[in-house]
């Protein structure tokens, strides 16, 4: 090998002193220094995708416990409120109140317990030969009452014989402390 830079000329050894140099600085940033900014890159994307994860667990993590904050003020809201009064018997009487009792096709009973204890008391109520007058201000007697009440389904067709008339199927539901 050194035999053959001795035969070169001064100027092509320099030349090929510098491709070697060139070739050499092209495998070592191939080889050695690209990979390593290319991981950084990656370490970094991966850092801020964290960091946008870690965002999102504590936002999430304040809604969680904003709505614990309000489940507690809710069944505190419930204990407070005391009424013997089951949700049929407040629908009856406000059906009797406003002269509707006698529409009352059927009152059906419901309740389903929550996860958190607390009990979700319903009523569907099939109300026949009703315009759409009292149906409106039954519906909000019942959503007006202490029970705190809502309608949580409302179906209504008209009817056959007279189409000025409705029949309706109202289900109103309402929490109930256990």
């Amino acid at each position: 090998m050194i035999d053959f830079l001795r035969k070169l000329s001064p100027r092509e050894r320099i030349l090929l002193i510098v491709a070697s140099l060139f070739v050499g600085g092209s495998l070592l940033f191939g080889v050695v220094v690209s990979p390593l900014v290319s991981s950084q890159d990656r370490y970094q994307d991966l850092a801020s995708r964290q960091q946008k994860n870690l965002d999102q667990f504590r936002e999430l993590a304040r809604e969680y416990h904003a709505a614990e904050a309000t489940l507690v003020e809710l069944e505190r809201s419930l204990a407070r409120r005391n009424t013997d009064t089951s949700l049929l018997a407040a629908m009856e009487a406000e059906a009797r109140s406003l002269g509707l009792a006698d529409k009352i096709a059927s009152m059906k009973p419901l309740s389903r317990e929550l996860e958190s204890g607390i009990v979700e008391a319903s009523v569907e109520l099939k109300i026949e030969k009703i315009d759409l007058g009292e149906l409106t201000g039954f519906l909000e007697a019942v959503e007006g009452n202490e029970l705190m009440a809502r309608t949580a389904r409302l179906r209504v067709k008209t009817r056959f014989d007279d189409p000025q008339l409705l029949d309706a199927t109202v289900l109103v539901t309402a929490l109930e402390a256990q």
